[in-house]
């Protein structure tokens, strides 16, 4: 698994990229007031897709226009496995945008 790959999620018909940096780890920890550690449970999780994506969007130059409230809308407004998807894809094993070539 390469953590620093970006990843990609499908919320709706939007596919997000998602990355883990030290950018996304140090504002989840200041997001949330703990560190990355205690990640669990799904306020937790839906902080740490939240702060992966802006880091994925901001690699691939793409803005993030989401506040935290207005991203769990999203989430909200498809729900069905989103936050399953989202641990997946960080590690690698769930890819909506079949049809792009993989780079190993």
């Amino acid at each position: 698994m390469q953590l620093l790959e970006t990843k990609k999620v499908k919320i709706g018909n939007t596919i997000f990229p998602v990355k883990v940096t030290n950018r996304a780890m140090i504002e989840f920890e200041s997001l949330t007031g703990t560190t990355i550690d205690k990640l669990q449970g799904t306020e937790m999780i839906c902080k740490f897709f939240y702060c992966t994506a802006k880091a994925g969007a901001r690699s691939e130059g793409k803005p993030f226009d989401y506040t935290f409230d207005q991203f769990l809308d999203q989430i909200d407004d498809f729900h069905d496995d989103v936050i399953l998807n989202f641990p997946a894809a960080i590690a690698g094993k769930n890819d909506p945008d079949p049809g792009k070539k993989k780079s190993r």
